[in-house]
């Protein structure tokens, strides 16, 4: 499994626009196995074949229009997404005809409206996703924020994804006993390669960094202070596209991923820097 390390500094890192005009919106309506009404938008840029896409999964008390920095990066550089109202969320509040939204209070939340089943949710929609014209099943990613970061890893053996981007993994109380072996477990099970970002400061999710950080596939990115979840799309966004865009774009050759990465390049640690990305854009200029 190829490991990533992100050594350039990100204010040398071009995009690369992607080709096509305006992008298409798609919106999804489910329904949970328990229930719930689950709503999303699936938003794909105008591009000649089929497109890798990524799964969003926000955090606690946010919805799906909490990614949008993210996801007008990832258009751009011809990625689509999934962005969800996760249960109890923005428009997926709906559970069998009643109200069932979240509270100020984090634990009586999860427990009202069953956190715990966030990891089945992405799975349904990944089913739902993989259908869908203009989407490449073989290239989709996950991408969750806080209770949605803890959920995206859970969810990786079922969905099958690429990559996986993880900020500030937290909400570990919502999943129950043994909650950090079934996030290990799941890590190992899912084989996609994740970074995973943390701050020394935020307890929770440090501590989830901590178990995944020496398991195959992970990327660990630490930072002092205690900012979590979406505060990093300030600074990091661009971290993240690169991200994708290396894993779910740059290297992929049509195969199945224990074939693609068997063949693995020998460049040293699969360093992306100002050569690499100078090479990619100098590909797609021919």
């Amino acid at each position: 499994m190829r490991m990533l390390r992100l050594l350039a500094p990100l204010a040398s890192l071009a995009l690369f626009a992607a080709p096509g005009t305006t992008p298409t919106s798609t919106e999804l309506a489910l329904t949970s196995a328990d229930g719930f009404a689950l709503k999303g938008t699936l938003t794909l840029p105008a591009a000649k074949g089929k497109v890798p896409v990524v799964i969003l999964a926000h955090q606690f008390r946010a919805d799906r229009t909490g990614w949008a920095p993210l996801a007008e990066r990832l258009a751009a550089r011809g990625i689509g997404t999934l962005a969800l109202d996760l249960r109890g969320h923005g428009a997926s509040t709906q559970k069998n005809g009643a109200e069932v939204a979240v509270t100020a209070d984090f634990m009586a939340s999860a427990k009202a409206v069953g956190f715990d089943q966030i990891p089945a949710d992405l799975a349904q929609a990944a089913t739902w996703l993989r259908k869908q014209p203009g989407v490449d099943g073989r290239r989709i990613g996950l991408a969750g924020s806080s209770v949605g970061a803890f959920s995206v890893i859970l969810a990786a053996p079922e969905v099958k994804p690429v990559a996986v981007l993880s900020l500030s993994p937290a909400g570990t109380g919502a999943f129950g006993e043994g909650a950090r072996e079934r996030l290990k477990g799941a890590q190992l099970r899912g084989r996609a390669t994740s970074l995973v970002l943390a701050s020394l400061g935020d307890k929770d999710a440090f501590e989830n960094a901590q178990v995944l950080k020496d398991l195959p596939g992970v990327s660990l990115n630490l930072k002092e202070g205690d900012e979590h979840g979406f505060a990093y799309l300030k600074e990091r966004a661009d971290l993240m596209v690169i991200f994708f865009g290396e894993y779910l774009t740059y290297h992929h050759t049509g195969k199945a991923y224990a074939e693609t990465t068997a063949k693995k390049p020998t460049t040293p640690g699969n360093v992306i820097n100002d050569q690499t990305l100078a090479n990619q854009k100098a590909k797609t200029t021919k």
